[in-house]
């Protein structure tokens, strides 16, 4: 994939950069106080573009946007395979970025591609949707199903506070994380918004090649449905999340046979397997 190099400086920023200083007072239990300053997220507009045509614009951090293209495309069932994309093209412009998607003709499914009506944003997998049908995907099986172990989970959830460089700096986005079998973080994305911050992760894996059949995302957010459908789109076959599902997200797990489970009790709930 080709990327011009204001897109490649961008994408490499780091996490620093993506945050700002604010000032703010600490109030103390003992009724005293203290000026702090604390880094606070960037969150901009980011226009999607496929080839050149506007699509959406989601509120993002302004990070792995190269990877957030790729991730969105896949997982939106844009595209079947990140081979169709030939080239990702990030233009930082007035109040926010825009990125252009070059994909072929023969890869690009036009029926996805009717365009958003309002902007996407950062809590939201859902603005811009215009009718109830296009909100719940249909789900197929997941290719590959895969129970993580207790000890894995457990592993992860302990390292990934330390994996997550722009949180220690603004202690607000959210993160998704590839874990392998035996509980080693691989890589991990952040973003301002859950479902953000899954599509980076779902584009880096995927122009990593990364193999999928073994492995977990683990976020630190709740799990709403839109997380369950954008990794059984993608063919992750776990997810384990911080809080309990939502009754929509259980079922489409449990329709897509993927493993989910919640951190909590100081261990794994298990909601399907």
């Amino acid at each position: 994939m080709n990327v011009m190099p204001k897109a490649a400086k961008l994408n490499a920023e780091p996490a620093s950069l993506c945050s700002q200083p604010a000032a703010g007072e600490l109030l103390l239990p003992d009724g005293t106080s203290q000026r702090v300053t604390w880094q606070v997220p960037d969150e901009v507009p980011v226009a999607l573009q496929y080839n050149s045509e506007p699509y959406t614009v989601m509120m993002a951090t302004p990070a792995d946007l190269r990877d957030f293209a790729v991730g969105f495309s896949l997982a939106e069932a844009i595209i079947a395979d990140a081979a169709d994309i030939k080239g990702v093209l990030v233009m930082p412009v007035e109040n926010g970025v825009t990125v252009d998607v070059a994909v072929s003709e023969v890869g690009l499914d036009k029926t996805k591609l009717v365009r958003r009506a309002m902007e996407g944003r950062s809590g939201c997998g859902l603005c811009g949707i215009e009718n109830i049908a296009d909100a719940i995907k249909p789900l197929h099986p997941v290719r590959h199903q895969f129970t993580p172990s207790l000890d894995a989970i457990l592993k992860a959830a302990k390292a990934l506070p330390l994996a997550q460089p722009m949180n220690r700096f603004n202690r607000t986005v959210h993160a998704a994380a590839w874990v392998s079998s035996d509980g080693q973080i691989e890589l991990v994305r952040e973003d301002v918004g859950r479902h953000n911050a899954l599509d980076k992760l779902i584009g880096a894996l995927a122009l990593a090649k990364t193999g999928t059949a073994r492995g977990f995302v683990m976020m630190t957010s709740r799990c709403s449905y839109e997380l369950v459908q954008k990794a059984a789109i993608a063919g992750l076959p776990a997810l384990v999340t911080v809080s309990a599902p939502t009754a929509l997200a259980l079922d489409l797990a449990k329709n897509a046979k993927i493993f989910l489970g919640a951190l909590g009790g100081g261990g794994v709930v298990v909601f399907n397997r």
